[in-house]
């Protein structure tokens, strides 16, 4: 699909891209960076997101932090995931096979089922955080099915359903969301026995990171992936950033799962 790159490389914390109907939001970018850009890319990618933090006031008494101080600690721990992958050849390549899948006979099927005459305003739908939704529900999926694979599927389908309507995301007909997983979870299923059920599951938590227009407003992804990234791919700049900016119980289980660092 014809792709605007100004999606791919957003800044800003939202999409509203029709063409790809977020299916291609930061993460091809994001890979970009973590493969053949140089080190001096990266780097000043992070002197980027360093000065937007900078910018932004710290919460005075029990306010809650500003959005734009969510977002630069999101974003932080953004570019953290992008170094961890520059290390990680291995990883960006199985972060680009499920991309794909959802690129290609995912947005295909939906578009063949549901597009219509105008596919485009179709896709609108679906950037309201739909990809990152699709993730996580499958990551979650496998770590609770890994014994019985074929109940990935319905899982994944009321995971995102539930996860939507209590985050009062746009309504989604069940059918749509239903032959999206399906449609992802075929070809993901044969991964499994190249890759491991960790490493699988690893892989859909930073693609969720990556693809999402605003992990800070997204408690699904803030929680399953995000939570658990921070244990490993993280620094402690941007934990400590994501400790200044999430609920107080979030930064408990973390330092907890951290062991107390």
């Amino acid at each position: 699909m014809t792709h605007p790159r100004s999606c791919e490389r957003a800044q800003r914390h939202q999409c509203r891209c029709s063409a790809c109907g977020g299916v291609q939001h930061g993460w091809p970018y994001a890979l970009d960076l973590a493969g053949d850009s140089s080190a001096a890319e990266r780097q000043a990618e992070r002197d980027r997101i360093d000065a937007k933090w900078e910018a932004t006031r710290p919460p005075r008494g029990r306010r809650a932090a500003s959005k734009p101080r969510q977002a630069a600690a999101t974003d932080s721990a953004t570019v953290d995931l992008i170094d961890w992958l520059s290390e990680n050849p291995r990883a960006i390549e199985h972060i680009q096979e499920v991309g794909n899948i959802l690129t290609g006979s995912v947005v295909g099927e939906l578009d063949r089922k549901f597009g219509g005459s105008e596919p485009r305003e179709a896709r609108r739908t679906l950037t309201d955080h739909f990809w990152c939704d699709l993730l996580v529900a499958i990551a979650d999926g496998i770590k609770k099915f890994s014994d019985a694979l074929d109940r990935i599927p319905e899982y994944a389908t009321d995971a995102i359903l539930m996860s939507r309507k209590a985050e009062r995301r746009i309504p989604l007909l069940d059918a749509l969301v239903s032959l999206a997983v399906r449609t992802a979870w075929e070809p993901i299923k044969k991964m499994v026995e190249t890759m491991g059920i960790e490493e699988l599951q690893r892989t859909c938590w930073i693609l969720a990171v990556l693809i999402c227009p605003a992990p800070e407003d997204h408690a699904a992804v803030r929680d399953g992936a995000l939570f658990p990234l921070a244990k490993e791919g993280l620094l402690e700049t941007s934990r400590e950033r994501l400790e200044q900016v999430f609920p107080a119980d979030w930064v408990r289980r973390l330092r907890e799962d951290l062991g107390g660092a």
